[in-house]
């Protein structure tokens, strides 16, 4: 069980994250749940070195607390699926059917509507040994940006330009700590197989060819995604033949 609440509300925060690992890092009492809000947030991570933006005061930029001492190290991967599912359920809550229905997740923990991005999950774990002391989500929701940088503008979107209306941002994170605290349920070992169907049915490009590119050497290929593992690693079918798994640092999506 966790039942999130806003223990801390910020005007302005470097990182939600970094806020609630800091205090867990001095040893101040974090309830299993406490999310640290911040209205405006100025070194917002993604993924790897990615940043992420917001408009202060526009969007839902938190970090909530859990102790999911229940889940073994190789399977913490369904914390980004557990949250994931929980912002496309409210993405979709809020936005008309159409719109609703081509909301997908985009491995490992983004939030798409057709082909733009409109939220971005950061897990982070403390690891003692082979068991979880504390994990961090980290979740940025765009509601209401409408001002994108230049860069931004094609890939990236809101609720509110979506739904050619502004919406009430309390309103939007009730919604959405309901979400998490509901299908955190689903980490419970025996509804794992659930948990992860769940989120392969919205899995962005599934049985999809599509272009990939290695870090390592920039090289482009074609393969077929075919889901995760249990430990979160990509499963792409190669075009050569046979199915290789990938780490976030080993592959990109083109």
């Amino acid at each position: 069980m966790l039942i999130p609440k806003v223990a801390r509300h910020f005007e302005e925060l470097e990182s939600t994250n970094a806020a609630v690992i800091r205090a867990l890092n001095v040893g101040e009492e974090v309830a299993n749940g406490a999310v640290f809000l911040t209205d405006a947030q100025t070194s917002g991570r993604g993924q790897g070195t990615n940043s992420w933006y917001a408009t202060p005061g526009a969007n839902l930029t938190f970090s909530m607390a859990a102790y999911p001492d229940h889940l073994a190290v190789e399977r913490l991967f369904a914390l980004n699926q557990l949250s994931s599912l929980a912002v496309a359920d409210t993405v979709k809550r809020f936005l008309p059917d159409e719109l609703a229905a081509t909301v997908r997740l985009k491995w490992p923990n983004d939030v798409y509507v057709g082909k733009q991005k409109i939220a971005g999950i950061l897990v982070q774990n403390g690891l003692r040994g082979s068991t979880v002391s504390w994990s961090v989500i980290g979740i940025g929701l765009n509601v209401n940006e409408t001002n994108f940088p230049e860069n931004l503008k094609e890939t990236a979107t809101s609720l509110a330009l979506l739904a050619g209306r502004n919406f009430d941002l309390k309103g939007v994170l009730d919604y959405l700590l309901e979400r998490l605290a509901d299908n955190y349920k689903l980490t419970n070992p025996g509804l794992l197989r659930e948990l992860d169907n769940r989120y392969h049915q919205q899995l962005y490009r599934l049985n999809v060819p599509g272009r990939y590119q290695l870090v390592e050497n920039g090289a482009n290929f074609f393969a077929v995604l075919r889901g995760t593992n249990e430990a979160g690693l990509l499963r792409l079918e190669m075009a050569e033949g046979g199915e290789r798994v990938f780490s976030l640092r080993e592959v990109r999506f083109i």
